[in-house]
């Protein structure tokens, strides 16, 4: 890992911690079997397409600088995963999103309703696998994570349903309304490093700076994405149609000086290469590029202060979570 970049060694790093708990949610939900053949083949197809290491990374993550044993965590980790899964699934109908990379989603091969019921069912599976995790916990514990789950689930809700009232503003979204939802989009990341440390058994302090770092990590990954979609021609072309526009978009449709020649762009039918090429262009250039930058900033050095003030024990995993925060900003 000697010649990557950040970015590529922390997805390494977030691949590994989620290894064992993938494959175990994978294999797990292909024993379900419904009674539509249509139904069994597009959970067969979002297994093979399903890869989420984020979450389940980073909640290992926590769970393993509290002192937490990597193993030990697994059966949580998958719960998540179905939980996440039927989130992310419901999340594509919404946004009408029938691309992902280079791959279609279960809403764009399988349609409306076949998505919708499939998210359902692993949501079920998700809070029943929950149930048995929690069980083996102390009262407290068991309502302090649960309590957890609940809390930053509806957070989400609450973000993507005001993501939805700002869609009907189209591109007179102020920056500041869209940079809210995705304060209350990281309570996604927040919450799962929130419930690793739990699990792990932090004490009061550690479970506050997991907390406090998760939701630092999950404005910055979401940032991130935000950058990275400019560059993406299926996913900035259906975010014009259907969703709320990236972050620095949003900030160059108030500039004067390039507002006409942003507008032209993205109305054409189609969003070209040259197109997308001249947007990157003009974002780079605008003064505003700054503030985000400087925001961003002042994200990653909150995040590294919170874990700093972790003291812990193992160092290998501080450094970790140090290259974590550091890979957010990484050719931006």
């Amino acid at each position: 890992m000697a010649n990557k970049g950040l970015a590529e060694k922390a997805l390494a790093i977030l691949q590994a911690k989620s290894e064992k708990a993938l494959k175990n949610a994978k294999e797990l939900v292909l024993q379900e079997k419904f009674r539509c053949e249509k139904a069994n083949e597009a959970l067969q197809y979002y297994v093979s397409t399903w890869n989420d290491t984020t979450r389940p990374g980073v909640l290992a993550l926590a769970h393993e600088a509290v002192g937490g044993k990597a193993e030990e965590v697994v059966p949580l980790q998958t719960a998540m995963l179905f939980i996440d899964a039927a989130m992310d699934i419901h999340d594509d109908i919404i946004d009408k999103s029938t691309v992902k990379g280079s791959k279609e989603t279960l809403y764009g091969k399988f349609g409306e309703e076949t998505a919708l019921l499939i998210g359902n069912a692993l949501l079920v599976k998700g809070f029943n696998h929950l149930y048995n995790v929690s069980e083996k916990l102390s009262p407290g514990k068991k309502q302090l994570l649960v309590d957890t789950v609940k809390n930053f689930l509806f957070e989400v809700i609450n973000a993507h349903l005001q993501e939805v009232e700002l869609r009907n503003k189209k591109w007179n979204t102020k920056p500041k309304e869209y940079l809210d939802v995705l304060k209350m989009k990281a309570a996604d990341i927040e919450g799962h490093m929130r419930i690793g440390a739990i699990f792990g058994g932090g004490s009061t302090q550690e479970i506050k700076a997991l907390t406090r770092y998760g939701r630092c990590l999950g404005i910055l990954l979401l940032t991130r994405s935000d950058f990275i979609d400019l560059f993406e021609q299926d996913e900035l072309t259906n975010r014009v149609k259907y969703e709320c526009l990236p972050l620095p978009v949003l900030y160059a449709l108030k500039n004067d000086m390039f507002r006409n020649k942003v507008y032209r762009i993205l109305s054409k039918k189609e969003i070209e290469e040259n197109d997308i090429n001249e947007l990157i262009e003009i974002i780079y250039r605008m003064p505003e590029i700054f503030i985000v930058k400087r925001y961003l900033k002042y994200l990653e050095k909150r995040a590294l202060a919170s874990i700093i003030s972790l003291q812990i024990k193992n160092k290998n995993m501080e450094n970790i979570l140090l290259l974590l925060t550091r890979s957010m900003l990484e050719d931006l």
